[in-house]
Parts: structure tokens; C-alpha cells; sequence
């Protein structure tokens, strides 16, 4: 299961990598949740031109930036793509996430977002709980109040993935 859930996700990542990259090929991409990843983030290799960024929220994974997600001091529309993959269901408060990438992406930039749906407990203490899952709805319903359009949304056996474009 755990393999499956994992090509699902980079199927669906480099998809959604393939949209952007035919509408804009550089730029700054903000890396949230390093933990685990090679260094500088496992899907980066599918965005050559730009300029990426780690964030986590434990300076134990070598991330380039520490904060949490839910609220950072970084500058306001600073970044064209926010990939936040294999994170959400590891921040207690889910339901701030939205506003944060809001700020943070510039008008007209991308947002690749998702969420394991079949998958087992994957905790990893004393850097994260493992809370949620989240579905198609469950992202409609936590992005509807914002300034974001859904592109598409992929709702797999094991996992949601949800590519989302800031208005303009």
C-alpha cells in the first residue's frame, strides 16, 4: 500500500508539474516539508528553472527555512508555487493552512497540495503527529473562502492531490 500511495502522489505531482510548466517555467517555489526528502526536495527535479526554497517546521531535517506553515514571518507574494506534499495530514491546525499559502503565493501562482487518504499512521516523534486525512471535499471545503481556483483535483484509492491557482 505504501508504494502505491507513494506513485500515486508523484504521478499526480508531476502531472500537475506539466500544467505549470507549459503556462511558466521559472520563478520561486517554496518547498514545505522536507522531512525526509533528498536535499532540496524530491519533486524539485521537475521544476529545473526555479529558484527553490525548503521549509519545515524541525531544523532537524535541514530545511533552508523553519517555520510553521500555519503562520510564518516570510514576505507576503513572494513565491510562484507552493508545494506542500506529504504535510498536511501532519499539522494539528489544517484549517490555517489555507490563509498562510494564500499570503504567500504571488496572484496568478500555483499551489500542488495533498494528502495521503489510504495510508498507515506515520508519526514520526518528536517532529510531527500524524492527525488527518483529507478528501476532495475536505480540500473544497478548506479552500473555498479563499483566492484560490481549483485546476484539479485527484481523489486516488490512497491518495488526494489538488493543484490550485491563485487568482490573478
Amino acid at each position: 500500500m505504501v508504494s502505491q500511495a507513494r506513485q500515486q502522489c508523484t504521478d499526480s505531482v508531476t502531472h500537475f508539474a506539466e500544467i505549470i510548466n507549459a503556462q511558466q517555467s521559472e520563478g520561486q517555489l517554496l518547498y514545505v516539508g522536507i522531512a525526509g526528502d533528498p536535499p532540496g526536495g524530491e519533486y524539485t527535479p521537475l521544476f529545473p528553472k526555479y529558484t527553490v526554497e525548503t521549509f519545515d517546521a524541525d531544523p532537524a531535517w535541514g530545511p533552508d527555512i523553519v517555520g510553521d506553515i500555519t503562520g510564518c514571518d516570510l514576505p507576503s507574494k513572494a513565491y510562484d508555487i507552493i508545494l506542500c506534499v506529504q504535510v498536511i495530514e501532519h499539522v494539528p491546525n489544517l484549517w490555517d493552512i489555507p490563509k498562510e499559502v494564500e499570503r504567500l503565493i504571488k496572484p496568478g501562482g500555483w499551489l500542488i497540495i495533498d494528502c495521503p487518504w489510504e495510508y498507515p499512521y506515520h508519526a514520526e516523534p518528536p517532529s510531527f503527529g500524524d492527525y488527518w486525512r483529507v478528501s476532495k471535499d475536505g480540500f473544497s471545503e478548506l479552500f473555498k473562502n479563499t483566492d484560490f481556483e481549483v485546476v484539479e483535483i485527484q481523489q486516488k484509492n490512497h491518495n488526494t492531490s489538488c493543484l490550485f491557482r491563485r487568482k490573478v
